[in-house]
């Protein structure tokens, strides 16, 4: 049986990109895939195990707030390194986010290839010594949350906007009526990575080049049912790229 995991997350203001926005950013009404995923490898990652999320309960009215931000219009160099002076770089940009935002995360973990291999690096202090199993992490990520720890501050899609979060119980998937109507959200980012690669991120880096493991935006159709948002496993979003591969 799945153990399943509910993460409540909360706070002001969030923005999960659209990815068709070339400059200024438009939130989707409801968080991405990836980005819960994000929330939840900032409280708990380990390359040994990979997170699954099932399904997003939207707690509150979806909201949007529109208002401008300085941003910069260059990119850092990584090859020269030269420092971008935000004087003259700084240009005004319009968001369109989401404000007053509160969401259960359903999640479970899926060990990867990389378990029970040798590490490159020893154990962290608050990993119990054994095998890599799921049980282990299962109490890792649970301990964790309760105490409010995590590797970095949980986001809602961009740094300024922070996530608080709590463990949550499973009844609180149940959303009451009438907070959201039922629609259809349209195509919505899954991932930009590979989930089948092992540390895909830091393998993009430093194989940039390699199409094995060069971002690749994977979409999936979207709804909102009963105040709730299910995701498709990996598995399917692998066998729909299987398809269209071999329709090209």
């Amino acid at each position: 049986m799945t153990t399943l995991h509910h993460l409540r997350v909360w706070g002001d203001l969030a923005c999960f990109t659209r990815p068709e926005m070339k400059v200024e950013r438009v939130s989707y009404p409801v968080p991405t895939p990836s980005a819960a995923r994000g929330i939840l490898e900032a409280i708990l990652y380990k390359p040994q195990f990979r997170w699954r999320i099932h399904r997003i309960a939207v707690r509150r009215p979806v909201q949007f707030l529109a208002f401008r931000r300085n941003e910069v219009k260059a990119v850092l160099s990584t090859r020269t390194a030269e420092p971008i002076l935000a004087d003259e770089e700084r240009t005004q940009r319009n968001t369109l986010a989401l404000r007053d935002v509160e969401y259960v995360i359903e999640a479970s973990l899926e060990l990867t290839p990389l378990a029970g291999r040798p590490r490159q690096r020893p154990p962290g202090p608050d990993e119990p010594a054994g095998d890599d199993n799921l049980g282990k992490y299962h109490g890792m990520f649970r301990r964790r949350a309760e105490k409010g720890q995590c590797f970095a501050q949980p986001v809602f899609g961009c740094r300024e906007f922070p996530a608080h979060f709590e463990l949550a119980e499973p009844s609180t998937m149940n959303v009451p009526p009438g907070i959201n109507r039922d629609a259809d959200l349209g195509l919505m980012v899954y991932d930009v990575w590979d989930l089948d690669a092992q540390n895909p991120d830091k393998a993009a880096q430093s194989a940039p080049k390699a199409r094995a493991t060069a971002p690749r935006v994977t979409v999936f159709r979207a709804e909102l049912k009963d105040g709730v948002v299910a995701f498709p496993a990996w598995s399917a979003i692998r066998a729909q790229l299987a398809t269209a591969g071999g329709a090209a």
